[in-house]
């Protein structure tokens, strides 16, 4: 780098002819802050601006943008300012300027996290990497990976601007945005989000229903390829809109063949579902569980029983099922009929010429309505679930701040002693150990020492920390279940102290999530269900 070597000089100028350069707040209305503009007219301006001069002999400003509209609101006529010689550099000069001006702003009125984010993407098209951003600006490196994922979406710059985002919640926003080409419906979703309540926990929601989408649509590229359409959702087959191949009969009345999908997969739609998890060794070949010696997964210098294969040799994944849907603006091009069982399940017990008896037809529709049902109930369930993985996710994260803090909320002790007298197995079942160290961050082993050393409000906070993870291993048990929303469905919640260690968290200011609400009781899980947007 090259600059003119110089010393700066302090000089009285026109606010109306300084030069204001980009600048890390691009949302100043200074009409917005009435007392600043008054003590300018009545004090003019007491720090200097800093400004360079350009080859034109113009200056312009670095830092000083308030003061110099303050300064022209109040029809100063000329303000102190110091000049420096520009650089040559225009990279380094802008790297200068950012950086400055986040530093200098943040030491006087206090920028906000969208001007943040701004200076972290306008350093990061300049040509810096994260940790080069990271620590010329003293951000974090934390910050400044989500902000350089939140700051490419004007979206995301407008609603930090009203401040309803966090950054956490920028970045999935950013990141939701980039699903829209994949799926259409995500804009409408988005907007739903955002213009209710529980911004956080939906967005996090939807960021879990796209992923879910995703793995299906890899599990189904070979359909895909082949011409099917990809459903994401499992179609009702009661309403007329869609058959399954059972549904269906060729024109004199039989069973369509086994192949008619891949026979027209242009006219068909696959939707895939999770079928549970298998076992698969390195040549991608499925292992029966009972085949696998799990005594040597946490050793390994044991040899597996003769027969056996060793569990480090086995990788855990997802089966997946195919079902097959034609649409009813398809079938003509099919070429096929309906079966006479879901005629007559469509229509009225006395005008349906399907040879059916009165008593067949009734079966038909309530065949047809049950499987209807199971259907809903399934996606039901799954639409809960992962609700319930996102909830957990977001009460971890708030565990883990509450319990890092120096001291706990008020009335702590009192709770704990109660608790424990009502529950005296808390701290040895589930894996309560595990969840201890996953969220608080340390071995539960080292407690004691640290609490040798500790004050006694510490003590509190670790002792508080045992008794909130033991919960949250009993809440989710042994495999992190996220089906903990049937609770409220079931009489032995308050039993298991579910209650009252949701609703502490709650008092401590965790907003609990609907499936958390249903969980504890205070609303039905029918309720909760309709909470979410599954569309």
């Amino acid at each position: 780098m090259t600059t003119t070597a110089s010393t700066p000089s302090l000089v009285l100028a026109d606010p109306t002819e300084l030069v204001i350069g980009e600048n890390i707040r691009t949302d100043v209305v200074i009409t917005d802050d009435p007392e600043f503009v008054r003590s300018i007219a009545e004090r003019g301006v007491l720090t200097a601006i800093s400004a360079t001069r350009r080859a034109d002999g113009t200056l312009r400003i670095i830092d000083g943008q308030r003061r110099i509209l303050a300064a022209r609101e109040a029809g100063l006529s000329a303000v102190p300012v110091l000049v420096d010689a520009e650089s040559d550099d225009e990279r380094q000069a802008q790297i200068d300027r950012v950086t400055g001006q986040l530093h200098t702003n943040e030491q006087r009125a206090p920028i906000t996290t969208r001007h943040k984010v701004g200076a972290v993407t306008e350093l990061l098209d300049l040509g810096l990497d994260v940790e080069r951003v990271a620590k010329i600006t003293q951000l974090g490196e934390k910050f400044t990976r989500t902000a350089a994922t939140a700051g490419r979406s004007a979206k995301v710059d407008d609603h930090l601007a009203d401040r309803r985002l966090t950054l956490d919640d920028a970045a999935i926003l950013a990141e939701l945005e980039t699903a829209a080409d994949r799926y259409p419906a995500i804009p409408d979703r988005i907007e739903r989000i955002l213009g209710g309540y529980g911004i956080s926990y939906h967005l996090a929601h939807l960021r879990e229903d796209v992923a879910a989408m995703d793995a299906a649509t890899a599990a189904a590229t070979e359909y895909a390829q082949r011409g099917f359409t990809v459903i994401h959702n499992e179609p009702s087959t009661t309403g007329g809109d869609w058959f399954t191949p059972a549904d269906l009969r060729t024109p004199d009345g039989e069973p369509i063949p086994d192949d008619a999908p891949d026979s027209a997969p242009h006219l068909w739609h696959v939707h895939p579902s999770e079928a549970g998890v298998v076992w698969v060794d390195a040549d991608g070949h499925g292992v029966d569980d009972t085949l696998i010696d799990w005594d040597t997964r946490d050793d390994p210098d044991l040899e597996a029983i003769d027969g056996l294969i060793r569990a480090d040799a086995v990788t855990k994944t997802t089966s997946w099922s195919f079902e097959f849907y034609l649409h009813h603006s398809r079938r003509a091009d099919a070429g096929f009929a309906l079966a006479p069982e879901l005629a007559a399940a469509g229509g009225d017990a006395g005008d349906a010429e399907d040879g059916l008896s009165p008593s067949q037809r009734a079966a038909a529709r309530a065949e047809a309505e049950r499987k209807d049902a199971d259907r809903a109930q399934r996606r039901r369930t799954i639409a809960l679930n992962r609700a319930g993985g996102v909830a957990t996710e977001m009460r971890r994260a708030f565990l883990t701040g509450l319990l890092s803090a120096k001291s706990a909320p008020k009335n702590t002790t009192r709770w704990v002693v109660g608790v424990l007298a009502r529950h005296p197995s808390l701290l040895t079942e589930f894996k309560a150990g595990e969840l201890y160290g996953s969220i608080t961050g340390t071995d539960p082993t080292t407690a004691a020492a640290k609490a040798a050393k500790a004050t006694a409000a510490q003590c509190e906070v670790l002792l508080l920390a045992r008794v909130l993870t033991a919960f949250e291993a009993r809440l989710t048990g042994t495999q992190d279940s996220k089906d903990y929303w049937r609770y409220g469905e079931k009489s032995y919640r308050g039993l298991q102290g579910i209650d009252t260690y949701l609703t502490f968290l709650a008092d401590a200011g965790h907003t609990l999530s609907p499936v958390e609400q249903a969980a504890i009781g205070n609303t039905t899980v029918a309720a909760a269900y309709a909470t979410l947007d599954d569309d």
